[in-house]
C-alpha cells in the first residue's frame, strides 16, 4: 500500500507542471476560430476600406511576425462585433490575403483569402 502512495505521489509532481502549462494553440485551431462567413465578411469589410500592399518582404503566414516597417491596421469596430474574439487584433492585407495580427506582438494569428463584393 504504501508503494502505491509513494508511486501516486511521483506521479501527481511528475504530472503537475505539464498540467500547469497550457499548450499554444494550433495554428488550424486558430484557423476554425472563425466561421467561413465571418471570414468573407471581415474580409469584404477590410477590402471597403485598405487597398492590399504589394508583394511584401515577408512571407505571410501564421506565426509570422509583421516587419515594423509595415502599419499594422486597428481591425474595424464592425468585425469586432462580427467575432468578438477578435477584439483587439489588428490586420495587414498583402496581395490577395488577410492576415490578423497581434498588434502586441506583431505576430499573424490567423491568415484567410481576401473577397471582395
Amino acid at each position: 500500500m504504501r508503494i502505491v502512495l509513494v508511486l501516486t505521489a511521483f506521479l501527481q509532481l511528475a504530472i503537475s507542471p505539464a498540467m500547469a502549462q497550457t499548450p499554444a494553440q494550433s495554428a488550424a485551431a486558430r484557423a476554425d476560430a472563425l466561421s467561413l462567413e465571418q471570414k468573407t465578411k471581415i474580409s469584404q469589410l477590410i477590402t471597403k476600406q485598405t487597398p492590399p500592399l504589394a508583394a511584401a518582404s515577408f512571407s505571410i503566414a501564421v506565426d509570422s511576425v509583421v516587419p515594423a516597417d509595415i502599419q499594422v491596421q486597428s481591425l474595424p469596430a464592425e468585425a469586432e462585433k462580427l467575432a468578438p474574439q477578435l477584439r483587439g487584433f489588428g490586420y495587414v492585407v498583402i496581395e490577395e490575403l488577410v492576415a490578423l495580427v497581434d498588434p502586441r506582438t506583431r505576430k499573424v494569428e490567423i491568415v484567410f483569402p481576401r473577397w471582395a463584393q
